[in-house]
């Protein structure tokens, strides 16, 4: 076999026999290498479709609910009931009982229901709220546990308690003084009953940890303003320049909390619309650990005054921001 294969090798058969072969294995891996690629340009294609499609599934139920909430300026409060998406919001650590069904059409508390409630403070019961409508028309809810919630939003009055029995700094705007309304460690006497501002949610969260209270979640802040039936106004679905501190006022500046009687919630609240934006414990941007304020201020237009109404002060204080406080019911 040597014999004939060199004798191949002189007569010029055998290399171009081997040159051949090689260029035939050489294509083939050049073919299998070409499907190879192929078929992982084809993968990743898939996989990022794939990936794209579950994104947009986890975000458009959130995105519909936004997307609604602007039709309910346009829709009446209904008596039914027919929900096709629920939602459930329960405080971390929260020991509050499970909810309980409330049948009264104006959403108020029986005596025999009603907890005791903490004195500045109206309750909140167990149960779901309309935040919307969706495409299909039919109500979008959230649940949330029961909770009690300031009357009124935090006075200069009762933040100098605060800041006298702990020593902590006074309201402040961090850059510009002729914003300022304390001097020092003292305000105005006639600003007495007036939100405090100038304070951020650093500051506005000291003071809830003092009083034994806590922010509000978004949520919590949205129930407490417009009940249950869907309304955009605290009062009802009509904008009423009459029944809020806003940028449709003949006033300008805050006033004094509660003035509004005509403003109220269905729950007893006042000043949820209007007067100062109030501080949320709802994040709206996770990586900087910025949070919602809710509501509208005396600045705003009544597009901006309303239970949907949101800002984003970047946590800093800001002379058109205040809060209030909430607490897990017992």
């Amino acid at each position: 076999m040597v014999e004939n294969w060199e004798v191949r090798r002189k007569e010029g058969e055998g290399e171009p026999l081997k040159r051949e072969t090689r260029g035939e294995k050489e294509s083939f891996i050049a073919l299998i290498s070409a499907i190879l690629s192929l078929l992982l340009i084809a993968g990743l294609v898939f996989l990022g479709f794939y990936l794209n499609r579950r994104f947009s599934e986890a975000t458009s139920r959130k995105e519909k609910i936004i997307t609604q909430r602007e039709k309910v300026s346009e829709k009446k409060p209904r008596e039914t009931i027919s929900t096709t998406s629920t939602y459930t919001y329960k405080p971390t650590a929260s020991t509050t009982p499970a909810p309980r069904s409330t049948t009264t059409p104006l959403q108020t508390v029986t005596e025999e229901e009603e907890p005791k409630i903490p004195s500045g403070m109206v309750y909140v019961p167990a149960g779901g709220f309309i935040i919307g409508w969706d495409e299909d028309d039919q109500q979008v809810k959230i649940f949330t546990e029961a909770f009690y919630i300031d009357k009124y939003e935090v006075t200069n009055e009762d933040y100098k308690k605060f800041i006298d029995a702990t020593g902590y700094r006074p309201p402040k705007h961090p850059l510009e003084t002729k914003y300022d309304v304390w001097d020092g460690d003292t305000f105005p006497s006639s600003l007495a009953k007036h939100p405090v501002v100038n304070v951020s949610y650093e500051d506005a969260v000291a003071y809830a940890r003092w009083k034994g209270k806590r922010l509000p979640a978004e949520v919590e802040w949205e129930k407490a303003a417009r009940g249950t039936d869907g309304r955009l106004y605290p009062w009802g679905n009509r904008f009423d320049k009459n029944n809020c501190r806003s940028g449709e006022s003949e006033k300008k500046g805050t006033s004094p909390v509660g003035n509004y009687l005509l403003g109220a919630s269905p729950y007893g609240c006042f000043d949820l619309a209007g007067n100062v934006w109030e501080w949320s414990s709802t994040l709206y941007d996770n990586k900087h650990k910025w949070h919602l304020a809710c509501g509208g201020s005396w600045k705003d237009g009544k597009e901006k005054v309303n239970v949907v109404a949101r800002s984003n002060p970047i946590n800093t204080a800001n002379p058109v921001v205040g809060f209030r406080c909430v607490k897990d019911a017992e």
